[in-house]
């Protein structure tokens, strides 16, 4: 699947066309012509495309996310990406929380020592 497929995809996922989406965006439809034959667009189009649809660019153009996240990391962001957004606030919260909670024991095991 090329960019420009998966950008429809991505659309159709989201509820919206992709034309209404660079419409939204204040984009032309122009450059359409040339995603379909496998151009990609400036890096600032493409942040601001995958920023609309709630994905990453590397996604938008590879079809994967690529990065260096272990599988746990991957699933925290996993289970925050499916919360609802009222319940973010209250999960980076706690995490703060329990990241300061440990910092300070470390911190109190390290003056025992």
């Amino acid at each position: 699947m090329n960019f420009y497929e998966r950008l429809r995809l991505l659309c159709k996922e989201k509820g919206t066309s992709l034309s209404h989406m660079l419409n939204v965006l204040g984009l032309s439809t122009g450059s359409t012509g040339n995603w379909k034959k496998g151009q990609l667009p400036k890096g600032d189009i493409l942040v601001m495309i995958a920023d609309y649809l709630e994905t990453s660019v590397d996604y938008i153009i590879f079809g994967e996310y690529r990065n260096d996240l272990s599988d746990d990391e991957k699933k925290v962001l996993e289970l925050y990406r499916l919360s609802p957004e009222r319940a973010k606030y209250k999960i980076l919260c706690d995490i703060e929380k329990i990241v300061n909670e440990e910092i300070e024991k470390l911190a109190k095991e390290k003056e025992n020592a």
